[in-house]
């Protein structure tokens, strides 16, 4: 494990062991099918939606907008934001505006607005990567229109450096530092994503994020900050699924710096396309029907194994860097504030599914369901937080690695990182 992850780890490392030696929930005396029952969220969809159905239609015609319009390689692009409730694509370009990017713009079914940007995305990934690579930075993110790099600091006097040392305009906050958050809870086969995993030379929890298929294998999509334990162990990636009813597994792709792992699949097990929903000790599930890049000012969903499931959640900025991990995508609850009841994950919600709910076409029949974002890998601990084992320090931010980026972004997500499919 990089020593900058581990030091963050470390903070909360000894909570962690304790709740899940303390607090381990019983084992099973038979395995009985799990039941695919859909659901779908319990809040209410934010302000100016009747109801999930119609703010996924929004965003997915947004969306679809916008991949289309990002569709060819173009010099210029800066960022996009793509909020529903403004019913309109608003598009950042450096310079003058390619006429074959206007005219996809006129073509997408969707009203696009342009704006000038100050710098491309390409300057801006340039800085966040330079910046990202800083110890003092907790957190180095480009702006959406362009305008420069927003960074996050631990104290005034490195808010002074960062600032005389900038290469590109940025604008400094003073906040906490995002942690890693790694600590439904008894998860049989075939597995599910949002259910807790072990590392058992560590002794540590994380969650399980999306099954795929990668390298011709079945395989379970997670966090690699989960998987690596202090280098004394010589066998840190012996890892389980569940409680001890269940069989040892091993891990793969330990990809710290992008932090996504792959976990195989157990001798005898298997995994399935689905998710689990609602809180943390639920057995609802949602099937997982396809994934999607992140535009700034989506709405999305997390869920994790400590904290269960939570909405009304926005994504307020992509292709960040945090704590030397890239790309992340950061997202924040509305109403924003580290206030009981706006907990989004908690430490042992690492690995855990990020989503939106939507609807596909399954000829003859419309499939509702989760569509893969990324997984969860950071959050500033802050918030009251209700989890398995009651009360604890969540976050109402968090980071998490995408599962797919644009088509000629400047990066990639996990599943295009393996050449993997969702199952």
């Amino acid at each position: 494990m990089n020593p900058r992850y581990r030091r963050h780890a470390q903070a909360f490392l000894g909570v962690a062991i304790l709740l899940a030696g303390m607090f381990a929930a019983p084992a099973y005396a038979a395995e009985e099918p799990k039941q695919d029952q859909d659901s779908a969220p319990s809040e209410t969809p934010p302000a100016g939606f009747r109801s999930w159905e119609e703010l996924t239609d929004t965003q997915d015609r947004l969306n679809s907008a916008a991949d289309y319009i990002l569709s060819e390689r173009s010099e210029g692009f800066s960022g996009l934001v793509a909020a529903p409730e403004k019913r309109a694509l608003q598009v950042f370009w450096k310079g003058e505006i390619p006429a074959d990017v206007k005219q996809r713009a006129a073509e997408s079914g969707v009203p696009v607005e342009f704006g000038s940007a100050a710098y491309s995305q390409a300057e801006l990934n340039d800085e966040v990567t330079r910046l990202g690579a800083d110890k003092r930075v907790g957190e180095a993110s480009p702006n959406a229109d362009g305008s420069g790099v927003t960074v996050t600091v631990g104290n005034d006097a490195d808010a002074e450096a960062v600032r005389r040392e900038a290469r590109l305009r940025v604008s400094v906050n003073v906040d906490r530092s995002p942690e890693l958050l790694f600590d439904r809870q008894n998860d049989i086969s075939p597995y599910w994503g949002g259910a807790r995993w072990s590392n058992l030379s560590w002794g540590t929890s994380c969650s399980t994020g999306f099954s795929v298929i990668a390298g011709g294998q079945p395989r379970m999509l997670s966090a690699a900050h989960c998987a690596d334990g202090p280098p004394a162990i010589p066998v840190s990636n012996v890892v389980r699924i569940g409680n001890a009813t269940q069989p040892n597994t091993t891990v793969i792709g330990d990809i710290n710096a992008r932090d996504h792992l792959l976990i195989n699949r157990p001798q005898g097990r298997t995994f399935a396309g689905r998710i689990y929903t609602g809180p943390w000790n639920s057995s609802t599930s949602a099937k997982v029907i396809g994934s999607t890049p992140d535009y700034v000012g989506n709405w999305i969903c997390t869920g994790g194994a400590r904290s269960g499931e939570h909405c009304n959640i926005r994504v307020v900025a992509v292709n960040t860097s945090v704590l030397g991990i890239a790309p992340l995508t950061r997202a924040e609850k509305v109403p924003a504030g580290p206030f009981v009841g706006n907990c989004i994950a908690a430490p042992g919600d690492s690995g855990g599914p990020v989503y939106n709910y939507g609807l596909v076409i399954r000829w003859p029949f419309l499939q509702w369901g989760a569509v893969a974002r990324g997984t969860i890998t950071a959050g500033v601990l802050d918030t009251p937080c209700w989890t398995n084992t009651g009360w604890a320090t969540g976050s109402w931010r968090v980071w998490y690695a995408p599962v797919r980026r644009p088509l000629f972004d400047i990066h990639i997500g996990s599943l295009q990182w393996y050449g993997a499919t969702l199952m």
